[in-house]
């Protein structure tokens, strides 16, 4: 065979569009997908054969935009890295390029494509061959095959390649993957970083970072095991050590941890220590680093947390929990996953003062209205109070959830819907080109209808604005630790009962309700609403965020309405009465002016009382709090947010300077600097309180 001249190879791997929560455009993150591949092929592959790596494609747009910097150049091999959130793109980034070059080979990679259905190539005929798992093996024997002028890839093991006609496609056997990862893609391809961060002088890069391959858990709704599920594989300590010095050199402004479970190994506490000393000694570079922590090991996970939050690069600490019920763990296959080891880390995070979130999966198959209720209570009971994160379920093309004996199993029903940023979703929702992929989200199964979907979402919403941004977890946590009332039964009672049963709180409960029935019948529906009372709001609200606002724009009428429905329900409490007024008092609105502060009078200090409750858990009473006749209440806070123990008022921490603003601009500015934020009572309530007089 005669040997392919100039084998041109572009790589394309285009961030997503959803929000800041994404690889997206407004925070990029440096192209890595490129660099292991190309670095993979410059140590393993032919050094003589002539190949030219185009720079890749990195940046999300329409097809065209997205080609343009090759325009005219023959593309030979491209590689596609896909992703939930590039799917779409990749898709029409590979039909230009194949109707411009047929001969072009074009390789699709990553967790996104759909190989177990035979009929993908049909769908996808733009698309030559299906890479899975680790890419770099399988790309360099397909480039060697491709410039010794042979495109048979019959015999390179992990692909799926399309079949004879109404035969479907071809599996050519497991792939090899890499076990020795002793180079850095980063530092071989530093002239191409230093390039791309020179050319973009006014972002802030972000990039990948990896110490381990490989999951030892195999949860349903994941991805992650299913592919990698095997003995984690550990990369180089001299690798990491010099990727690490790399971040900190170049000024990477965000890490993003692709370890399934950092804390895994002993070793990881040193690789912190690592990370914690490239800040000391670059400029407090990284910034900001983000990670999954290892699930079953409590004491390495505590310590490798609490290192963080004292350095200041990771603020807060995530609970990746999905579910409390040991039922609805099993159905997903988490049982080996321990809710009670994970609550254990995260007690220790919270009496030291470090944020927590709480990540929770909605609509799990096997949950049910009255199990999802107990979860959420279970955290309360646990202690566990802040920014609880319900996300819904997503299915994943190649999860174990998507394979048809448990879609069957479970009776899954789904809808497709594009989904965004999980706090708001600019008004102004323009066709900008940008292909974006709905998401299968799972709305029913055997043990749940629609219906039930429905209301898990609204009760969801307003446990998050009640509970999680503090309009009544002072009051909640008062009634369980002094009188015993369990937060299920508060909850339920005020979240079923009493707020659908009130004109004003009825009308918020049923347009959250009409809103999730929308959702899911109509196909081109978002999770967002308008709030009416700002009409020059230039956002929507996720339901949340929006039954916040409506809440602060009504207080007094809520309150209310809270006060009656609570004292008709337990009109024994002795100090209940109190406590109402004093979670009232703590709520900061559009109208207070951080130049005066606020204050307020108490009979009783629940300053003290509330720092004492703060690291209780339901089965740790505490006694009425004390008497204070003629009380004042100082509340001075300057900012919004978790002040940590770092330190480091930056990531979390807005400014409540909104003063010399008009009144709409004003609740404009509450809304980006409280609503957007954590749900958490750090961002919603007063903190830097103190007596000042007493009678």
């Amino acid at each position: 065979m005669s040997q392919v001249v100039g084998t041109t190879v572009l790589i394309s791997e285009p961030q997503g569009s959803t929000g800041a929560l994404q690889f997206d455009n407004s925070r990029p993150y440096l192209p890595y997908v490129s660099s292991v591949l190309k670095s993979y092929w410059e140590r393993h592959g032919s050094p003589d054969a002539p190949i030219e790596w185009l720079d890749p494609i990195w940046w999300n747009d329409k097809p065209e935009v997205m080609l343009a910097p090759y325009g005219g150049k023959k593309i030979d091999v491209l590689g596609l890295s896909c992703y939930t959130w590039n799917w779409a793109a990749q898709c029409l980034v590979a039909a230009h390029v194949k109707a411009e070059h047929p001969d072009c080979l074009v390789v699709a990679g990553g967790p996104e494509p759909d190989y177990k259905d035979p009929t993908f190539f049909a769908q996808h005929p733009y698309i030559d061959a299906i890479a899975v798992k680790d890419g770099e093996v399988t790309f360099q024997r397909i480039l060697a095959k491709v410039v010794g002028g042979d495109r048979d890839l019959s015999d390179v093991p992990g692909l799926y390649l399309p079949g004879a006609p109404d035969a479907g496609h071809r599996y050519t056997g497991p792939p090899d993957v890499p076990t020795v990862f002793d180079h850095s893609p980063y530092l071989d391809q530093t002239d191409y970083y230093e390039r791309l961060l020179g050319s973009h002088p006014d972002l802030s890069f972000g990039m990948i970072f990896e110490t381990t391959r490989g999951c030892p858990y195999g949860c349903s709704y994941c991805d992650w095991g299913s592919s990698t599920l095997s003995k984690v594989r550990r990369f180089e300590m001299e690798r990491i050590k010099a990727e690490i010095d790399w971040m900190g050199r170049m000024h990477i402004d965000t890490v993003m941890m692709a370890d399934a479970n950092f804390g895994i190994l002993p070793r990881d506490v040193e690789i912190a220590d690592l990370l914690n000393e490239s800040r000391r000694q670059h400029d407090n570079y990284p910034q900001f680093f983000f990670y999954s922590a290892a699930k079953n090991n409590p004491r390495r996970a505590t310590e490798i947390a609490l290192k963080f939050a004292k350095s200041g690069i990771c603020t807060n600490h995530a609970l990746s929990i999905q579910h409390t019920k040991p039922s609805v763990l099993a159905a997903t296959n988490r049982s080996n996953i321990s809710p009670q080891r994970q609550v254990e880390v995260v007690k220790t995070m919270m009496a030291a003062k470090v944020p927590v979130e709480v990540q929770l999966i909605l609509g799990i198959p096997g949950d049910t209205y009255d199990l999802w209720q107990g979860c959420l209570a279970d955290l309360m009971e646990w202690g566990i109070h802040e920014d609880y994160l319900m996300q819904t379920y997503r299915l994943l093309p190649n999860a174990p959830a998507a394979e048809r004996s448990f879609l069957d199993e479970w009776q899954v029903g789904t809808i497709d819907r594009i989904t965004y940023d999980l706090t708001s979703r600019h008004v102004q929702v323009v066709s900008d080109g940008v292909a974006r992929k709905p998401d299968r989200i799972v709305v029913s199964s055997k043990t749940y209808t629609r219906e039930d979907w429905v209301r898990i979402s609204t009760y969801s919403a307003f446990v998050k604005v009640l509970h999680n941004c503090s309009l009544t977890q002072r009051i909640a946590m008062y009634l369980r630790l002094t009188h015993g009332i369990s937060y299920l039964d508060f909850y339920a009672d005020l979240i079923d009962e009493a707020m659908p049963a009130a004109e004003l709180t009825g009308s918020w409960a049923q347009t959250l309700s009409d809103h999730y029935r929308g959702f899911l019948e109509d196909d081109e529906a978002m999770d967002f609403l308008a709030v009416r009372e700002l009409p020059n709001l230039p956002y929507l609200l996720h339901p949340a965020r929006w039954l916040y606002v409506q809440a602060c724009l009504h207080l007094d009428e809520f309150f209310a309405v809270l006060t009656d429905h609570l004292r008709r329900r337990y009109p024994t409490v002795t100090n209940l009465a109190s406590a109402i007024q004093y979670q009232k008092d703590l709520v900061i609105l559009p109208s207070y002016d951080c130049r005066t502060g606020k204050v307020f009078p108490v009979d009783h200090d629940w300053i003290t009382y509330f720092e004492q409750a703060r690291t209780r858990d339901g089965s740790q009473p505490l006694d009425e709090p004390t008497p204070v006749s003629g009380a004042l209440v100082r509340a001075g806070d300057q900012v919004a947010g978790e002040r940590g123990i770092s330190g480091d008022l930056e990531y979390y921490s807005k400014p409540l300077d909104w003063h010399d603003s008009a009144p709409e601009r004003r609740w404009q500015d509450w809304i980006d600097r409280t609503v957007l934020g954590r749900s958490s009572a750090a961002m919603h309530n007063f903190q830097d309180l103190s007596i000042i007089g007493t009678g």
